[in-house]
């Protein structure tokens, strides 16, 4: 059987199939016939009935009862009918007597008959063969029956049964047109197969048989390596079999394309980006790739026969190489971070992953290396991880860094007990008036100057750090007593005497400073903060510009950081929070074409606080939340407004810290949009780099699922973040917004216009859009324009306005 070809098997099985459907619908067709004429008998027996009983009812009324079987005998021969008897009823022979002479006795089902009142009917078979239909129907009196009333001869009640007409009815044609049509529909089904399964054959033969037998020699091409030239079979339709010539016409392909490969294989081998080395199972190297030698500096003939202790820098210790070596035989691989030493002696980090490449038997034949440079990446690191412990203006340690270092501090002097760390918690005075006069500009500058002379008041073993806004803290981790403190104090209030130029004036910007030290005045770091804070808030009550050392009866008092919380708090409650809108321009037409809402806090005195000065208390006091879900919902609600006054405006919101890390982030922004009816192609989410760049793949997700809904991305401060390019294009964001720092120092900075330039250039190559945010002349605005830019906002073009 195995050996029978498929597509006999096929024509066999679909004749088999056609024949089974052809006979059981013969079958049905028979049985239909069969019930019909069952039917029909039984209809052929009721009317012999009333025939009967009508002849019958005649006679008595005539008087010519004694010729009843010769009329009975009539009805017989003249219908077909095998037997046929009339039978009186219990009731009829109490009226009219037993009957007549030769009348022949009821039967079982007869007697039945006449005492149900039923109607009967049944097959049965003759003797001879053949079937007959047996009937037996009973006579009911009736006033009404056959035009005739049968209570004016029958003495007795209506529904009496006066007896039974029994008969058999011969089925004998009716069988007989059965066998025919069997037969002949029968034959008309072998008739019919033969040209079902030439055609079938036909059909297998060229369409099936003929494609598989040129598969299979291609196939056996394949297996004897004989694809030099491709020669694709046609394809003769788009279906199962034209499926498979098209699949196997590209395994061909494929095939053939391997074959050039393994040609190719050394010159990708030498081409590879990153380096490629192949050793004996002593670790000599044997085979190493362009790569590996642009690399490490040694060119392949230096190294074959040498192992990798050549490149061995001597910053991994002894531990690092037993472990690497135990995971590689244990476990045939190892992978991870590693430093190597160059040919001139400089070093560089490698990612490497060492594969074990094993023989049929599991011996050890080769080790293959495959590593590429990442100091560049490892560089980049660095830098974010600064910028996540230092301010981006200053340069100083940030709170976080600084919280941490005071902490270390306490826990050397619970150690060391000849240890005295002290805080200081510094505010600029009247800085606020920088900024509303003189510009942000000038407020930066105004920073800048004073964190430079901040370090150039203390010692490298000290710290200091902007704490937010225009407060600075200083950490001296080890000083005698309190006296040494005031004298760093003193120093700073003598050096912030000292004006400054800002924008062609000069200001002279006091600070008021609160002391406090461990463990006299608190035992830990959260505590020895609020006690310095509290001080200085002392020094701000009576007049600024000195220092305060803390005391217990300033306890209870209140401090700055204290206040501003607690009015924070009430804040959100009292509606003090508004939103500015400052207005994006489209550099090629001119025209408005987005708003960025921007959130202030308008005290219940009439100061306007700018985010920078309680964005990161709120989201320590984890009220950022509510009030970020707050500026979208108004900012959406605005921008619908705008869109329903034919406005062709987008509104862009930023995401904070805390925003960005809500777990619900796209149900929410989802759920607002839709609350609201804004389109959502008028919405642009803006995401800080650094914010972005913590956790790529979840980055990635968020905004692709935003883009899917048609809400625009971009990525904020961007130029501050180090974003690689892999990052970038998985990111994919719909705009660039380059960092204000980098438009401002752009038109006089060398390094900021070839990273503007260096943005531009990706921006478009990768499609973005790109927003310079911060623009405050004429001559940034020129360079932008020169660089292609697409949109620009900033004081220049139009500042920050409430609604109305």
């Amino acid at each position: 059987m195995n050996n029978i070809k498929i597509w006999v098997r096929l024509v066999v099985l679909v004749l088999l199939a056609g024949a089974a459907a052809v006979f059981g619908l013969i079958g049905w067709a028979i049985y239909e016939q069969r019930t019909i004429a069952r039917a029909q008998a039984e209809d052929f027996a009721n009317s012999v009935h009333q025939m009967t009983m009508a002849g019958l009812t005649g006679m008595m009324i005539t008087g010519t009862m004694p010729y009843r079987n010769i009329f009975l005998d009539q009805i017989k021969e003249t219908n077909n009918i095998a037997s046929l008897k009339v039978i009186r009823s219990t009731a009829v022979r109490n009226q009219f007597g037993p009957g007549f002479e030769h009348e022949q006795a009821s039967d079982a089902v007869e007697e039945q008959a006449l005492v149900d009142g039923k109607k009967y009917f049944a097959e049965i078979e003759n003797e001879g063969g053949g079937r007959k239909l047996r009937a037996v129907l009973p006579v009911i009196a009736q006033k009404e029956y056959l035009g005739k009333d049968c209570l004016n001869c029958h003495e007795v009640p209506v529904g009496t049964i006066l007896g039974a007409v029994s008969m058999e009815i011969k089925l004998d044609k009716a069988d007989r047109t059965v066998a025919d049509f069997r037969r002949e529909a029968t034959l008309a089904a072998i008739l019919l197969s033969l040209p079902t399964g030439l055609l079938i054959w036909l059909f297998v033969s060229r369409l099936v048989n003929r494609p598989l037998r040129r598969m299979t020699s291609g196939l056996r091409r394949i297996a004897e390596g004989d694809i030099e030239v491709s020669e694709p079979l046609p394809v003769s339709g788009r279906n199962e079999i034209g499926d498979a010539i098209d699949a196997f016409n590209k395994v061909m392909d494929k095939a053939h394309d391997l074959l050039r490969q393994q040609r190719l294989m050394r010159i990708v081998f030498e081409n590879s980006l990153e380096g490629i080395a192949v050793t004996d199972p002593q670790t000599r190297f044997q085979m190493v790739n362009k790569a590996f030698s642009d690399t490490t500096g040694y060119p392949a003939d230096e190294v074959i026969g040498q192992t990798p202790v050549l490149l061995k820098s001597g910053r991994q210790s002894d531990e690092f190489y037993r472990e690497f070596w135990t995971a590689l035989q244990q476990h045939g691989e190892w992978r991870g971070e590693i430093w190597n030493r160059r040919k001139n002696g400089s070093m560089y980090a490698e990612w490497l992953n060492v594969s074990a490449v094993r023989d049929p038997k599991g011996a050890i034949e080769h080790y293959v290396a495959i590593f590429s440079d990442i100091t560049e990446r490892k560089e980049r690191e660095e830098q974010m991880a600064f910028r996540a412990f230092h301010d981006a203006l200053t340069g100083l340690p940030n709170r976080i860094l600084f919280r941490d270092r005071l902490e270390q501090a306490i826990a050397v002097a619970r150690r060391n007990k000849a240890r005295t760390p002290a805080i200081m918690f510094l505010d600029l005075d009247r800085f606020k008036e920088v900024n509303d006069t003189l510009g942000h500009d000038a407020g930066d500058t105004l920073l800048k100057a004073v964190a430079s002379r901040l370090r150039n008041c203390v010692r490298n073993a000290d710290t200091v750090a902007r704490f937010a806004g225009d407060e600075f803290t200083v950490l001296l981790p080890e000083i005698g007593d309190e006296e040494d403190a005031c004298m760093v104090a003193d120093k700073i209030l003598a050096a912030m005497q000292e004006p400054i130029e800002l924008g062609g004036q000069s200001r002279v910007i006091t600070t008021s400073i609160g002391i406090a030290m461990f463990p006299r005045d608190a035992q830990d770091a959260e505590s020895l903060m609020k006690c310095a804070d509290m001080a200085m808030y002392q020094v701000k009550g009576r007049g600024r510009a000195d220092k305060c050392i803390f005391s217990p009866d300033l306890l209870g008092k209140p401090t700055r950081r204290a206040e501003l919380e607690s009015r924070l708090k009430d804040a959100f409650i009292n509606r003090e929070f508004e939103i500015h809108y400052q207005a994006i321009h489209d550099l090629r037409s001119g025209r408005v074409c987005g708003k960025e809402a921007l959130l202030r806090w308008r005290t219940a005195d009439g100061d306007v606080i700018p985010p920078e000065d309680f964005i990161g208390l709120a989201e320590e006091c984890e009220l950022m939340t509510r009030i970020g879900e707050w500026v979208l919902e108004n900012a959406c609600t605005q921008a619908r407004l705008w869109q329903l006054e034919k406005q062709d405006v987008f509104v862009a919101v930023n995401l904070s810290a805390t925003e960005f890390r809500r777990s619900d982030l796209l149900e929410m922004i989802h759920d607002i949009v839709r609350r609201t009816g804004l389109s959502p192609e008028l919405l642009n989410i803006e995401v800080a780099e650094v914010l972005a760049m913590q956790d790529v793949a979840r980055t990635a997700r968020i905004f692709k699922e935003l883009r899917a809904i048609g809400i625009q991305v971009s990525i904020d401060d961007f130029g501050t973040g180090f974003t690689g390019l892999p990052a970038l294009g998985e990111l994919a964001p719909d705009a660039l917004k380059i960092d204000n720092s980098l438009v401002r120092d752009c038109t006089r900075d060398d390094r900021s216009r070839a990273i503007v330039g260096a943005v531009f250039g990706i921006a478009t190559a990768l499609d973005f859009r790109v927003v310079a945010e911060g623009v405050e002349n004429e001559q940034q605005l020129d360079l932008l324009r020169a660089f292609a830019c697409h949109q620009a906002q900033g004081y220049h073009l139009s500042p920050p306005e409430p609604l109305g």
